[in-house]
């Protein structure tokens, strides 16, 4: 939960977590809804599936029994090196270093290095530390060592004058622990424009939403999604495009969203929109008040809101009314 994600946020998202699924089996056996609403506001829904996906990997190939070392660990479903050293250390006492970004500042400093941001300067790291964890509490070690560089070996301004590796450290005896390490490459961030479709049957106020086979939010729940140079086939039922738009990010894409509403006589979205617009084969109705407990990515909640916005203007449900 807390990677890309700080712990203020994740805290009470955790306890409530582990307060509904207490046990691997609750997990393993959670249906999707109930993950999804359980991981809401933390977003990169990925990591909530995969860790459903480790879960059922215990429950039905373990026997419920869990790994027993980091190699084990490392074939659970979404479980990485990182995740698999930090449990291996931290609960199996085992001697396995655990590499965050954190983790990583020290040792560039430690040593004095540059590139530490390559496949070779990884393994440089990873040999150093290799060789100077103990085998006593190494859990311990790897907590201390994440702490160090969390709040004393810090990115800027760093402490140190209260470091208790200062006599060892390379970048401040040779004056340059500004550069060790350079900052990381950033990505690119992809500026994309998605427009979210709200159908609407304004006679009973139902909007339609369903599950997202592909794109940023796949596996998600919400209302349908699609890409510019896809809004001329919506032509023949008339939609209308919102004033307005709001922002949002997933990954390195920075999202503009707007809203397009079409807005239908009855509850059925014929089988040539379906095609046209590769919709769910699912699609649920339902009304406007149930309809915001349903939603649970961020994206689909600024959708909502935005057009709850406009739906409540007496100008934009007169246009709305024309297009029928």
């Amino acid at each position: 939960m807390s990677q890309q994600t700080t712990l203020a946020v994740v805290l009470p998202k955790f306890a409530q977590f582990v307060q509904q699924l207490p046990t691997v089996d609750d997990l393993a056996n959670c249906d999707e809804e109930t993950l999804h609403r359980l991981w809401a506001g933390l977003g990169y829904y990925a990591r909530a599936r995969n860790l459903k996906k480790g879960a059922e990997f215990i429950v039905n190939r373990l026997n419920g029994r869990f790994p027993q070392s980091y190699r084990e660990w490392l074939q659970i479903p979404g479980c990485g090196d990182y995740t698999a050293a930090a449990i291996a250390s931290i609960c199996l006492n085992e001697k396995v270093p655990c590499i965050d970004g954190n983790v990583i500042r020290v040792v560039s400093r430690l040593l004095a290095l540059q590139d530490v941001w390559n496949t070779a300067g990884r393994s440089r790291i990873q040999d150093y530390l290799t060789q100077v964890i103990p085998s006593d509490r190494p859990g311990d070690f790897n907590q201390a060592m994440m702490e160090l560089g969390a709040t004393i070996c810090r990115k800027t301004k760093p402490r140190c004058d209260i470091c208790p590796l200062q006599m060892q450290c390379l970048a401040y005896a040779n004056n340059c622990i500004e550069i060790c390490p350079p900052k990381k490459p950033r990505r690119v961030l992809v500026d994309t424009e998605l427009f979210v479709l709200i159908f609407w049957h304004r006679q009973t106020d139902t909007l339609a939403i369903g599950e997202r086979t592909d794109g940023f939010l796949a596996k998600t729940i919400g209302f349908p999604l699609t890409i510019a140079h896809q809004l001329s086939k919506l032509d023949r039922w008339q939609p209308l495009q919102l004033p307005g738009k709001f922002t949002h990010a997933i990954a390195h894409h920075r999202i503009t969203g707007r809203i397009c509403v079409i807005q239908l006589n009855s509850n059925d979205i014929d089988i040539s929109m379906r095609q046209h617009l590769a919709l769910s084969k699912t699609l649920h109705w339902m009304n406007r008040l149930d309809l915001s407990a349903k939603l649970l990515t961020a994206l689909d909640r600024k959708a909502f809101q935005l057009f709850q916005n406009y739906t409540y203007s007496d100008s934009i449900c007169e246009q709305l009314a024309l297009n029928l």
